[in-house]
């Protein structure tokens, strides 16, 4: 009989109501965070994807916290910077995903820096995103190791087989498929670590374009609609994630190890699943920003759904505290710790506001792209400004709007109207997630004074943020 890894295995209800053992372990815990690039939170078997199978994810599922009104930002280099800072990404200077503006600015302290601080040895295996340049690059933001393919020179696009990659800025040639790679290599580095606890951050390129995987996955998927590539690839990080969580179980350090599994943004592509939400990657919308936000550690958390909004920038603290080092949480950031809801699903958590913002405006526009797609999450609620910056020809995530406006999208699937649609300008619409899931029923009208209270906040915001822009 196949053994199955702790992780996974369906454990029994503590009796205790808390969901996490009132006596804290006195070894550190070691941590590995997993985030899939471009996986939408419908790309899960849990929930409720008609054709992908992920058996791995849906029983480290079952055995987690799950976070279920979890977000990020609408794009992946943003979501890494709240990531490892615990704060809006505009606030380290991130927004953009390409060139200096999707460099971390240099003053902001890590994750990592506050982690290996606190005695863990650090190591990142994947997409790093955050600067490839010199002092920007991960080795030098607090990982002792990092392996990633940013910053090879004259990289192909399409590097997902035999790729050339960097390890602690020396290029390396390795054999394989980039994602099995990457994992391999983390793998490899979990084991030498010996007793010494340690942060493992995994971020996978895959699913983001240009797609593929080995054949052996594409082949179930073959005649599906959506991309069968696509799919592989998925069904390819959870099977890296199975082999990784059996060799924790293998090695006796699963039950002192948590497991987080995310995704850095929504999913690509109007025509697939989206477990019914409205919008994808690079909106605002609620199918833009929700996240998978999956917590397991074996006979410390106790499995079931945590519904208060929480977000990316809550990471920083929660691990933090968990690795027994709080006092190592920047003053200055946004997120709040996890804790209380990993150890209380039902604790007692503020009524707190999360604001977002599309970003990819050309170079020195912030201000004409104020309400380019923007939004502020408050509870169950939630204001979406989506409109372009009314410049016709303007070069940034305004383009793509703009076809759609002009009808001259190349996308010709119905679903793109209700999917990726402006809103009228100068208009906030107002949603309840909780009772209109899909955002398909604006309460604007009906709720003036809430509008009003969301707006005042955004332009608080707004002004906040604008000195820490230094890379435009």
């Amino acid at each position: 009989m196949k053994k199955i890894p702790s992780c996974l295995l369906i454990a029994a209800m503590a009796a205790s109501l808390s969901a996490l053992a009132a006596e804290p372990a006195e070894q550190k815990p070691n941590i590995i965070f997993i985030l899939s690039d471009d996986q939408g939170y419908g790309d899960l078997g849990r929930h409720g994807h008609p054709t992908l199978k992920t058996p791995n994810l849906d029983r480290m599922y079952d055995q987690s916290v799950r976070f279920t009104n979890f977000h990020v930002s609408p794009t992946c280099a943003p979501s890494r910077a709240a990531f490892m800072t615990g704060k809006h990404e505009f606030k380290s200077g991130v927004t953009y995903t390409m060139g200096k503006r999707s460099r971390m600015s240099l003053e902001s302290v890590t994750l990592a820096e506050q982690l290996k601080q606190a005695g863990y040895a650090t190591g990142m295996f994947g997409k790093w995103h955050l600067g490839e340049d010199g002092p920007y690059r991960p080795e030098n933001r607090g990982f002792d190791v990092a392996l990633t393919r940013e910053g090879v020179p004259n990289r192909p696009r399409m590097d997902h087989w035999d790729p050339r990659m960097m390890l602690n800025g020396e290029e390396r040639q390795y054999k394989g498929f980039r994602t099995d790679i990457f994992f391999g290599e983390a793998t490899s580095w979990i084991k030498e670590q010996g007793g010494q606890p340690f942060f493992c951050y995994i971020p996978t390129y895959s699913a983001h374009v240009p797609h593929d995987a080995p054949s052996e996955f594409i082949e179930p998927y073959k005649d599906e609609p959506s991309g069968a590539k696509y799919l592989a690839m998925l069904a390819n990080i959870d099977h890296n994630v199975g082999l990784l969580l059996g060799k924790l179980d293998e090695w006796g350090i699963a039950e002192n190890t948590i497991v987080i599994y995310m995704n850095d943004n929504g999913g690509t592509g109007i025509g697939r699943y989206n477990a019914g939400m409205r919008g994808g990657k690079a909106t605002v919308w609620r199918g833009g920003t929700r996240a998978m936000s999956l917590w397991c550690w074996p006979g410390r958390f106790v499995p079931g759904d945590v519904n208060p909004l929480t977000g990316h920038v809550d990471l920083m603290p929660t691990l933090l505290e968990l690795a027994g080092a709080p006092s190592l949480t920047p003053a200055d950031i946004d997120g709040l710790s996890l804790v209380p809801l990993l150890k209380d699903h039902q604790a007692e958590w503020p009524k707190r506001m999360l604001f977002t913002h599309m970003g990819r405006w050309p170079d020195g526009e912030a201000d004409k792209h104020k309400y380019a797609f923007a939004g502020v999450l408050y509870g169950d609620l939630h204001l979406v400004r989506s409109e372009t910056c009314g410049n016709p020809s303007c070069q940034g995530e305004c383009r793509v709007f703009q076809k759609i406006i002009d009808g001259t999208t190349p996308v010709s699937d119905r679903k793109n109207d209700f999917h990726y649609r402006v809103l009228e300008r100068g208009h906030w619409g107002l949603y309840d997630l909780k009772n209109d899931p899909a955002e398909r029923h604006d309460l604007a009208k009906e709720q003036p004074e809430v509008v009003q209270q969301l707006t005042a906040s955004f332009e608080k915001w707004w002004t906040d943020v604008q000195p820490n822009l230094i890379n435009e």
